[in-house]
């Protein structure tokens, strides 16, 4: 994308902005980037609709991405650029999407940018889960695989929430046993350059506090970290309970560092080994050292979801607010496949989800492994598109969006097929709802902040005026709010 000043009708800046060098960002300073791991997946192309008109992803919910960042520019820092990912940045957020029970929901809309060139526009393609399933994928037991290594001692980073990292794992799971259903059972491993177990698993039912002692008194940090012993061991402990007829969901909690022991993700997943009735989700904490590619790489693999805690805040969000879709699924393998029709659409850029690509013939290949989706859980992406000026019928279509996903209790393949007419675009960016424009002001900050070619090297004054404007619709949406502070905030770092 690139800034074209004022296409949505906001007030010119008073003053021009001063242009900053190219490079600036892949060399700006940062006092804890150094000691944390991240992965460049690099910055999807525009593609020419006549050259290959298909575009094919798996699904993803994940929301670490944004939370990473929102820690280092709390603590006065830009984030490094390899840790924002744009598709984690705009699923952090509430698309607005209505839902129906036990079905899920493609929702399409599309309106011009005003952070691009102005025959372009964004497609949003909106997936939300049912909050209510009768045949929901919960399981009947979780083990927690916690990290007590000497790094578990260090701060969660150094903005004003900021606390020990072991503390924040600790009210975490406070957090989720309140939660769960009182017959679940829980079973406890932890690891530092040895792996042990704290709990064998125990039904929560008149057992929550003793639960919670023990955590407390022999989860606590010192020594290296042998990342691989305790997920074998937990994954053991998984199996003993799945071989019992149960379904189990493992949850890591860790920094993510690994210095004993196998340390790449598919190393570790060898170890382990994969199983349908068995899901592995992983909750980052605390930045400095940090390993967020292990952390998303293996929920990656593993069937599970991806999110990071930095204060007690995000913790309830987590845990709380969202436990429902955390702990169960309403779908697997989940995959999108968007069908540019190249009578409408020159050409196409994704934004985001590099790392999620599937090759178009392999969407109806219901062994590809894709993404898993929670109950109440959306998935958003965006596209950028260059549009003809004209075309024949402006009720043609500007796509065809199929959806297809497993249901995880029956087994059963589901396929779901919606198109948007060009004639739906809207006119202009201010027409589209507060929550396409929401999606849209997140997805372009995330790519300022990772330098992406198609992004301005600083942040337009566009994209702070939009922000603010997004925060006073939806007034409601301490999120939104929080996000136009980032932006300022960033815009200040950026100078």
């Amino acid at each position: 994308m690139a800034d074209s000043g004022s296409a949505s009708g906001a007030p010119q800046p008073m003053a021009a902005e001063e242009p900053m060098s190219d490079d600036f960002i892949t060399r700006r300073p940062c006092r804890i980037c150094e000691p944390n791991t991240f992965q460049d997946y690099g910055v999807n192309p525009f593609v020419d609709t006549s050259d290959d008109p298909l575009s094919t992803f798996a699904l993803d919910v994940d929301t670490a991405s944004y939370t990473v960042a929102r820690n280092f520019l709390d603590s006065g820092q830009l984030p490094p650029i390899d840790a924002v990912r744009t598709e984690e940045f705009v699923n952090y957020f509430d698309g607005g999407y209505e839902d129906v029970r036990d079905e899920f929901t493609v929702n399409l809309e599309a309106a011009p940018s005003p952070f691009a060139d102005p025959d372009h526009v964004l497609l949003r393609v909106g997936i939300q889960a049912p909050r209510e399933l009768s045949q929901a994928a919960a399981p009947d037991s979780v083990v927690l695989v916690m990290d007590r290594s000497g790094s578990m001692d260090e701060p969660t980073g150094s903005g004003p929430e900021s606390m020990r990292r072991i503390t924040l794992a600790h009210r975490a799971v406070e957090l989720l046993i309140s939660g769960l259903p009182r017959e679940t059972r829980v079973g406890v491993v932890a690891y530092e350059s040895r792996s042990a177990t704290v709990l064998e698993p125990t039904v929560i039912e008149g057992n929550a506090k003793w639960i919670m002692d023990n955590i407390r008194a022999e989860v606590t940090p010192g020594g290296s970290t042998n990342a691989e012993s305790g997920l074998v061991r937990g994954y053991n402990m998984a199996l003993d309970e799945a071989h019992s007829g149960r379904q189990v969901l493992v949850l890591l909690l860790s920094d993510g560092v690994a210095n004993v022991g196998a340390t790449r993700t598919d190393d570790i997943l060898e170890s382990i080994g994969e199983r349908a009735d068995i899901g592995l989700s992983t909750i980052g904490v605390g930045l400095g050292p940090f390993n967020d590619e292990l952390m998303e790489q293996l929920a990656n693999r593993a069937d599970g979801t991806y999110h990071y805690i930095d204060t007690p805040s995000e913790a309830v969000r987590v845990f709380v607010d969202d436990l429902d879709g955390l702990v169960a699924y309403a779908a697997r393998d989940a995959k999108v496949q968007v069908d540019f029709n190249p009578d409408v659409v020159r050409s196409y850029r994704l934004l985001g989800f590099e790392n999620r690509d599937i090759d178009d013939e392999s969407f109806r290949d219901d062994t590809q492994d894709a993404g898993e989706i929670g109950i109440g859980h959306s998935s958003t992406a965006l596209y950028e598109l260059e549009l003809f000026s004209r075309t024949r019928d402006d009720r043609s279509a500007l796509a065809t969006v199929r959806m297809r996903y497993e249901r995880p209790t029956t087994g059963t393949i589901v396929e779901l097929a919606t198109h948007l007419p060009r004639s739906a675009v809207e006119r202009s960016f201010d027409a589209a709802t507060p929550h396409f424009r929401l999606a849209a002001v997140a997805a372009e900050f995330a790519e300022v902040l990772r330098a992406s070619p198609y992004a301005p090297s600083r942040i337009p004054s566009e994209l702070q005026y939009q922000a603010d404007a997004i925060a006073d619709d939806l007034p409601r949406d301490a999120d939104a709010a929080e996000l136009a502070s980032l932006i300022e905030t960033a815009r200040r770092l950026l100078r």
